[in-house]
């Protein structure tokens, strides 16, 4: 089931992504799909809408910390968001109702590969293991 936003988040979300596109967010963290960004932004801004915190007359919304905070969020979102749709990670929610990452056996294979020739890697992907994984491409983690 999908989620229906309010108006005023749905046109706040979307000045963000403009401003974050003119800014070249995207495209440093080469993020082309805003899937994750559209669905995060809306989440996030919906709250600050349910505590009375986003108003047509408000300049800012978010603090500057909460704002790095939700740049990282993209960011890293958003490779997760890339590589769940490849099949290299999956996810489940824990008992808390968070959502853990796992290396799925695409993905343990790639990471293996990556480890044994780093050289025929696709760029992109390698990218995406080294901000995860690190430089020496730990199989274990929980992003």
């Amino acid at each position: 089931m999908s989620k229906i936003y309010q108006q005023i988040v749905l046109d706040e979300c979307e000045t963000i992504i403009i401003t974050l596109t003119e800014m070249d967010f995207f495209k440093d963290y080469e993020i082309v799909d805003l899937t994750f960004v559209r669905k995060h932004l809306c989440d996030i801004l919906t709250q600050k809408y349910i505590d009375g915190l986003l108003n047509e007359d408000d300049i800012s919304i978010f603090t500057e910390d909460e704002f790095e905070k939700l740049l990282r969020e993209l960011a890293a979102g958003s490779v997760l968001f890339e590589l769940k749709k490849k099949g290299f990670i999956d996810s489940y929610e824990d008992d808390n109702t968070e959502e853990i990452f796992f290396l799925s056996e695409k993905g343990k294979v790639y990471l293996q590969e990556l480890k044994e020739n780093p050289s025929n890697s696709d760029k992109e992907l390698k990218n995406m293991f080294h901000l995860l994984f690190g430089d020496d491409n730990q199989s274990n983690s929980n992003v």
